[in-house]
């Protein structure tokens, strides 16, 4: 069976991070926070292990080589952010701006340099309607986002707190055309999954701006699950990438869409 050791990843992993997450919150929310940055920690590390070992498999040369390139690079830049929203939440210097938002928008450009890469070959498969559709998802989810901010009186905090749902609704483009692709039968179940976790995390980011606007955020709340779950998604997508370029011939172009279906 095709995908069988990614969908099998999903199902086992998704239940117990909902689980984990859930049960300790219930002993309390110190017990919730270890758990959290346990998880988050444990499963950001393998993701990136995967994407260093995925690199080494495809290659660095060409254009599929670069895309791959791309998104090591944001994933390793979200691993930095995350570590340093660790540190600062462990040692109570949560100060904005942070050096972690520098990498959280750092990783955005690559992974939007990823997809923008990666639907080129399919521009003929696009059609006018498709970008409409994920035009419109992109412009509703940052006039939401939008109103959840909640601005401060530093003019250079609003621009920041203000620059995210900007920079998740941007990703929702690559994302939804990536799946509208999926759906179609032009793209494989490997590539759908780096998609559909960029959507997932937009989606986390939205609850977390909403859960922190109403003062009720703390590291290990139950917002932390989809952050985590879209993590897991990519390596349940990455996995299922390097299954398929095992039985595909690697000398075949970027642009063979044949061999990225």
């Amino acid at each position: 069976m095709k995908n069988k050791s990614s969908i099998l990843v999903l199902v086992i992993s998704l239940p117990l991070i909902f689980f984990a997450i859930v049960l300790s919150n219930m002993s309390g929310q110190s017990e919730a926070g270890f758990w959290s940055d346990l998880l988050n920690l444990l499963v950001t590390s393998i993701l990136l292990a995967v994407c260093i070992v995925n690199n080494f498999k495809m290659g660095v040369f060409g254009k599929q080589g670069k895309a791959w390139m791309f998104f090591t690079v944001a994933i390793t830049m979200w691993y930095v952010a995350e570590r340093i929203w660790t540190f600062n939440e462990l040692t109570n210097t949560n100060t904005a701006p942070s050096y972690a938002d520098i990498f959280w928008f750092g990783g955005y450009v690559f992974y939007f340099m990823f997809g923008a890469m990666y639907l080129k070959p399919f521009a003929k498969q696009i059609s006018r309607k498709n970008i409409v559709i994920a035009s419109i998802a992109a412009l509703t989810t940052l006039i939401l986002m939008a109103y959840t901010v909640e601005l401060e009186q530093n003019t250079f905090e609003n621009i920041l707190y203000a620059s995210y749902p900007v920079a998740d609704s941007i990703m929702l483009i690559p994302s939804i055309l990536g799946m509208i692709l999926f759906f179609k039968g032009h793209v494989r179940f490997s590539w759908s999954l780096l998609f559909f976790g960029m959507i997932i995390f937009v989606i986390s980011d939205y609850i977390f701006m909403f859960v922190s606007s109403i003062g009720e955020y703390y590291t290990g709340h139950f917002a932390d699950i989809p952050y985590i779950w879209a993590y897991v998604i990519f390596i349940a997508g990455l996995m299922s990438n390097m299954d398929l370029f095992s039985r595909i011939d690697k000398s075949k172009p970027f642009n063979d869409q044949d061999a990225l279906r």
